[in-house]
C-alpha cells in the first residue's frame, strides 16, 4: 500500500495530518520529470512509489502529479512546484496554486460518478460551487449524464476500450452550459481518463491516471 504522506504548505491548508514529512513528494517529482512537458513512460511511472497522474489545463504543458493524501474517498495530488488538485471518484473539487483555483464543489446528494456504471442516460444532479478567478464566485450548477459509446484511449503505452461518458452541465450564472467527459472502466467503474471544467467559462483540466492508489 501506498504511504499515507503529510506535506507541508499546499497540504497542511487541506487537512491536518499525522505524519508529517515535508517536501518528499514534491522532491520526488522534481528529481524525476523536468518543470516541462514531463516525458511519462512506464519506466517512470513505475520508479515513483506513489499513485500518480498527468495533468494539462488547456494548451499548458503536461504535468505529472502524485498522490499526498487519501482521506474519507478523496484523494490530493501534489505538483513539482506544491500546487494541489483533489479529486474524489475522479471529479476534481478543489484545486490550489493554480491562477484559476476551485474553492468548493458540493452536494446534497451522492454524487453519480460514486458509481457511474449505474448512471442511467438522461440521470440529473445538481450541485454548488465556488471560484476564484480574479474574484470570488458561486454558482448551482445542474449535471446531466449521457453515454456516448466507447473510444480505444492510451494510456503509458497501453490502449484499452473505455466506455465514454459525457456529463452536460448548465449553470445558473448568465446560462453558461459546457462538458464534461469521463473515460471510464467498464469492468471496475473507474475513471481513468477525464476532460473536466470546473467553472463556467473555465479552462479544459485533463486528468490521466498513470498508477492507482492501491
Amino acid at each position: 500500500m501506498y504511504k499515507k504522506i503529510c506535506l507541508a504548505g499546499a497540504v497542511i491548508t487541506l487537512s491536518a495530518c499525522s505524519q508529517y514529512r515535508p517536501g518528499i513528494v514534491s522532491q520526488t517529482i522534481t528529481q524525476t520529470f523536468s518543470s516541462q512537458d514531463a516525458k511519462i513512460d512506464s519506466s517512470k511511472v513505475s520508479s515513483v512509489p506513489y499513485a500518480s497522474m498527468s495533468l494539462k489545463v488547456d494548451d499548458g504543458p503536461l504535468a505529472f502529479i502524485v498522490l499526498a493524501w487519501n482521506e474519507n474517498h478523496i484523494q490530493k495530488w501534489l505538483t513539482a512546484d506544491s500546487k494541489m488538485v483533489a479529486t474524489q471518484n475522479g471529479r476534481i473539487i478543489k484545486t490550489l496554486g493554480f491562477p484559476d483555483n476551485l474553492l468548493t464543489f458540493e452536494s446534497s446528494t451522492p454524487d453519480p460518478l460514486a458509481n457511474p456504471l449505474i448512471i442511467q442516460e438522461g440521470q440529473q444532479w445538481k450541485a454548488q460551487t465556488q471560484w476564484k478567478s480574479d474574484a470570488f464566485h458561486a454558482a448551482s450548477v445542474t449535471s446531466r449524464f449521457h453515454w456516448a459509446g466507447t473510444q480505444d484511449f492510451t494510456i503509458v503505452g497501453n490502449t484499452r476500450n473505455y466506455r465514454l461518458l459525457e456529463e452536460q452541465v448548465s449553470s445558473d450564472v448568465d446560462g453558461a452550459t459546457y462538458t464534461q467527459r469521463y473515460w471510464v472502466d467498464a469492468q471496475t467503474g473507474q475513471v481513468v481518463h477525464s476532460e473536466q471544467t470546473l467553472h463556467p467559462h473555465g479552462p479544459v483540466w485533463s486528468l490521466t491516471l498513470l498508477k492507482p492508489y492501491s
